[in-house]
């Protein structure tokens, strides 16, 4: 029995965790996955990584400009993905969060699964621990809004994305905004043909209307084509390529296929 159990071993359940602990309270927390949460294995670490590769593509491509002679870049998907392994277990193994949890005298149950309440003081978790404490703590983060449309279950979601073993020859991704448009220039630089689909006016809705402008120029410069403001979904379909989108705005269907279509809406 704790005094203060934490669920999610994200940003937020960490610290509160550790406040709770610095307090002196009894305290537990319990993850589905690996310690430090989606930031840590499934957002900006491995991400920025994954980034860092594609700006390291697209400066080589521009070194001739400058004088230096090179040959284009040859681009080994799994090897990238070794190293963003290693760059994530780097983190966990020298995350000042760990030492701060553990000075804190905070009990951490990793790789717990789904967990479930049976009563307003206990929770069950998918791998079988029974945890009791006098308070709760929620702190689980989200998840991917998914589509609500026939066929949205042949879609993939960004994390899908950072976790294929090889790069698509074309990614159709729907949602213009941070996430859609990180996935569209990674991809993009790796060699992905790249359609970008935005149902609102402009990409980046939450920037400064240049900045939307300067990126979409930017993004349809590099080859990725950007459809802003391009009506609704109404399908998917399975084709023996990949995929098929189908949409429609003022009553006039359009289609578009890719190996892979990636949905990032929030």
């Amino acid at each position: 029995m704790s005094d203060v159990l934490v669920i999610g071993g994200g940003p937020a359940g960490v610290v509160a965790a550790m406040r709770a602990g610095d307090l002196g309270a009894r305290t537990a927390l319990v993850t589905e996955g690996e310690f430090g949460g989606m930031a840590a294995n499934d957002g900006p670490v491995p991400v920025r990584t994954l980034a860092h590769a594609a700006r390291l593509i697209r400066d080589a491509r521009q070194l001739g400009r400058y004088g230096i002679q090179v040959g284009e870049p040859v681009f080994d998907y799994s090897q990238l993905l070794e190293r963003v392994r290693e760059v994530v277990d780097d983190v966990r193994a020298h995350s000042a969060f760990r030492s701060q949890t553990n000075s804190a005298g905070v009990q951490v149950h990793e790789h717990a699964g789904v967990a479930r309440f049976v009563d307003p003081h206990t929770i069950v978790t998918e791998n079988g621990l029974t945890l009791k404490s006098d308070k709760i703590i929620l702190c689980t983060g989200g998840t991917s809004r998914r589509l609500s449309v026939p066929g949205a279950n042949l879609t993939a979601t960004h994390s899908d994305a950072w976790g294929l073993s090889s790069v698509p020859q074309s990614i159709i991704v729907i949602g213009g905004g941070a996430t859609g448009a990180q996935v569209a220039s990674v991809f993009n630089a790796f060699g992905a043909k790249i359609r970008l689909f935005q149902s609102g006016p402009r990409i980046l809705p939450t920037e400064d209307k240049d900045v939307s402008a300067a990126v979409a120029a930017a993004f349809r410069e590099s080859g990725i084509e950007v459809r802003e403001d391009f009506g609704s979904i109404e399908s998917f379909e399975k084709t023996a390529a990949g995929i098929r989108m189908h949409f429609s705005k003022n009553g006039d269907r359009e289609s578009a296929d890719a190996t892979l279509a990636v949905v990032a809406i929030g």
